[in-house]
């Protein structure tokens, strides 16, 4: 699915960002020697030598697909104690957290919260959220039971969404179960733009399920499209699995347990009661399989990953490179240890896990150059080009007026000038 993924071995670079605080990453992705993309919901089943590369990457408010949405945060009836004060400021802290995307973070203050006051209604329904996306059921269960149990009359308006997202865990739960292989059952359905495949499964337990999935692919479609000023020729292909059901059909393909994967076709492991989660991860993928249509080929790989990325991170209501992200290239330049782009033209492979994170934002802040001295029409002709068999040197010049090199030194010297105090790295990362 994500052709985002399709860093080699050391490669493995994850869902972009790391975090200072560890936590369970939604996602993990990476790309394989034979150029397949992976993606993980499980950091233990990352393999080990690109488990740090793959790294963590943040959960964002677009993982919420109508937002983030909950309890508004106030003081306990009748609370006065400087005790009841740090509650609702580490509760007013945590969803500032989440709105951020930094879910490490928010998680850690509401697990603070329910120390100091195990009944807080607003931490159980804020850590039943982020449970139900990282596939923790019954936890996420537990929490939403708290919730009803501990929310007074002034949540009252809240229950009935509670009790909701209770019967939709079950829902969750049954596509969980590997199903037996005859029971599975795809169907077809085409629209102008796509060619789906769904299990029924999911039609079955979720309420409007290919509406949902076919309005995230067409906004995927106009977002990606309208971006790179190109579009598919043909449908584009996409396959929709129950989670139980997608184990069956690939395990034998992998050994890891993946959500999803892109080799010509996009495959993801879908919720029966999908989210912002599907929706980014579908802007990635589908930027792979537009790249592939256009380009021919995976090449360059450093420009593919960065233009699925930033299309990424765009759906997800997340900065195209935090500054933390930034001043990490800075230090590497500082260090003259910056990784050439011509050496990430053919991909990913060969790199440890440090370099590898590297080689990864190195693409993003590069495709984020070239749309910076480029409009939509530049940013087809140069796919364009590529495609009619231009190497990259050719196929930017009459796009951006520089060739590799000289992108190369336009963007570091942009960096630099970003950073200007920043003092020569000693081997940090």
């Amino acid at each position: 699915m994500r052709s985002r993924v399709r860093l080699s071995p050391a490669a493995l670079l994850a869902l972009a960002l790391w975090v200072a605080v560890p936590s369970a990453a939604e996602l993990f992705v990476w790309v394989d020697e034979a150029g397949r993309t992976h993606v993980t919901d499980d950091p233990d089943a990352v393999p080990a030598p690109q488990r740090a590369a793959a790294g963590q990457g943040p959960e964002r408010e677009g993982l919420w697909d109508d937002g983030l949405t909950g309890p508004p945060v106030r003081p306990a009836p009748g609370s006065t104690s400087g005790e009841g004060d740090r509650v609702v400021r580490l509760l007013r802290g945590a969803v500032d957290d989440l709105r951020r995307g930094e879910t490490a973070r928010a998680t850690a203050a509401l697990r603070s919260v329910l120390e100091l006051e195990p009944g807080r209604a607003e931490a159980h329904w804020y850590l039943a959220l982020l449970d139900r996306q990282r596939g923790r059921f019954a936890s996420a269960e537990e929490h939403l039971r708290a919730f009803l149990a501990s929310a007074g009359e002034d949540l009252e308006s809240w229950r009935e969404s509670a009790r909701r997202r209770l019967a939709e865990l079950e829902d969750e739960r049954a596509l969980a179960v590997t199903p037996e292989a005859d029971s599975v059952r795809m169907v077809r359905t085409t629209t102008p733009h796509f060619e789906i495949l769904y299990d029924t499964a999911l039609v079955n337990a979720g309420s409007g399920y290919l509406q949902t999935v076919t309005r995230y692919l067409e906004g995927a479609r106009t977002r990606v499209g309208e971006r790179l000023g190109v579009f598919p020729a043909e449908p584009t292909r996409v396959l929709f699995y129950g989670k139980g059901a997608y184990r069956r059909a690939h395990m034998h393909r992998f050994s890891f347990r993946t959500v999803g994967f892109f080799d010509g076709r996009i495959h993801v492991a879908s919720a029966a009661h999908p989210g912002g989660e599907l929706r980014s991860l579908l802007n990635h993928e589908y930027t792979h399989a537009l790249f592939r249509e256009v380009v021919g080929s995976d090449r360059p790989m450093w420009l593919n990953e960065g233009m699925a990325e930033v299309s990424e991170r765009s759906a997800r209501g997340q900065p195209p490179l935090s500054r933390g992200e930034r001043s990490a290239l800075r230090q590497r330049i500082a260090a003259g240890r910056w990784i050439p782009l011509e050496r990430l033209i053919p991909g990913f492979g060969g790199l440890d896990d440090a370099d590898a994170r590297i080689a990864y934002l190195e693409g993003i802040a590069a495709t984020l150059w070239i749309e910076r001295h480029t409009d939509r029409k530049g940013r087809a002709r140069l796919l364009v080009l590529l495609g009619r068999g231009s190497d990259l040197d050719n196929a930017l010049r009459p796009v951006v007026g520089v060739d590799l090199a000289g992108l190369e030194r336009s963007l570091q010297d942009e960096i630099l000038a970003e950073f200007p105090q920043v003092a020569p790295a000693s081997g940090a990362e």
